[in-house]
């Protein structure tokens, strides 16, 4: 069911049956500090740059875990030279949905739904009910991970690195801009 004010209920049911088929949970794991703060649910994020992800799932070595909901990553796993990171990288430019913000003990989850390229622009004015479905699945899966010990590729300094800057926003907090540069 979807919720909200959208006229053109054809072009949503287009958008929404891109969305959500063969989602794939991403991690991205970093000390996000008082920036996670910014997160809110409902709002929409663009990120200007690449963003590495992980298709590996285990504890947290950190404060924060972005876990990016996507069906078009480029999974470029067969690319790693030894570094079993389970990579995945999110194309620039890409727009993400903020369902949801679950802090357990000193651990916080971001559950980040990347929106399709053409027709972003919907999911600002509807949620649907497998939101709320899928953002029950993903914290059961986060409370599993902090059972468990953090992987140790995804400790790396290297990997670290990697995900050091926050999703839609510089390391300021200054959000960046939905529209076209």
């Amino acid at each position: 069911m979807l919720i909200g004010k959208y006229q053109n209920h054809e072009e949503l049911e287009k958008v929404v049956q891109f969305t959500y088929p063969g989602i794939t949970l991403l991690i991205r794991d970093s000390n996000l500090g008082k920036l996670g703060a910014k997160y809110k649910v409902g709002m929409i994020l663009k990120e200007l740059g690449f963003i590495d992800t992980s298709r590996r799932r285990g504890g947290l070595a950190t404060t924060h875990r972005l876990a990016i909901l996507s069906n078009h990553y480029a999974d470029m796993q067969a690319y790693e030279h030894d570094t079993q990171w389970g990579l995945c990288v999110i194309d620039s430019g890409s727009h993400f949905k903020v369902l949801d913000v679950y802090t357990q003990n000193d651990k916080t989850q971001i559950i980040l739904l990347h929106l399709p390229e053409k027709g972003w622009e919907v999911f600002d004015e509807v949620a649907t009910d497998i939101d709320q479905e899928v953002v029950a699945i993903v914290r059961e899966n986060f409370k599993h991970c902090l059972e468990l010990p953090p992987i140790p590729e995804l400790t790396t300094q290297s990997w670290q690195n990697r995900c050091h800057y926050p999703v839609g926003m510089s390391e300021f907090g200054e959000y960046f801009p939905l529209g076209k540069y």
